[in-house]
């Protein structure tokens, strides 16, 4: 879906930005903190990048990341979930907004390195954090920061795991 509006000759870096919740702000400082992290590891590793929006996602970040980022770099503006799936696929680095544990998990499923962009927490995110050691702990996740690295975890795929249990419960 996406293949034909990147650079074939360059490896894919994906932010899915997720939006302002009671513990997150979407502030400018908070997106530009995290722009600036992407924006070198685009230019020192000579990536594409591709920005994904979800449902939560203010327009003002839209527009944001539109001025920040370079004209090769891929702004999905609105919701698009074959885009969506389109970038999962191509990317080899995902990054997500700390904000998002369902699309954390959803990234999860390809089994390519993500890497998790912080936004100062506004009140308690004990449920967050709890959510994210453990994805640290299953070496699914890596704090985004100056420098890249490919590792590999077991690709999550609870619905066949379980599938399974249940087939060997029922035998």
């Amino acid at each position: 879906y996406l293949e034909n509006k990147v650079n074939s000759h360059k490896e894919i870096l994906t932010l899915i930005l997720g939006g302002p919740t009671k513990y997150y702000k979407y502030t400018e400082k908070n997106l530009e903190n995290i722009f600036y992290k992407i924006k070198k590891i685009i230019e020192n590793n000579n990536l594409q990048l591709i920005v994904l929006s979800s449902i939560r996602t203010p327009q003002n970040a839209i527009s944001l990341a539109k001025n920040y980022f370079s004209p090769d770099s891929l702004i999905i503006e609105e919701v698009d979930k074959k885009a969506y799936l389109s970038s999962l696929s191509l990317s080899k680095f995902i990054v997500v907004t700390c904000d998002s544990s369902s699309m954390i998990s959803e990234a999860a499923l390809t089994g390519k390195p993500i890497y998790i962009a912080q936004i100062p927490a506004v009140k308690n995110d004990y449920r967050f954090k709890k959510f994210r050691d453990l994805f640290k702990e299953l070496n699914i996740i890596r704090e985004l920061n100056d420098k890249l690295e490919n590792w590999n975890y077991e690709k999550l795929d609870e619905t066949n795991r379980i599938a399974k249990q249940i087939k060997e419960k029922l035998s």
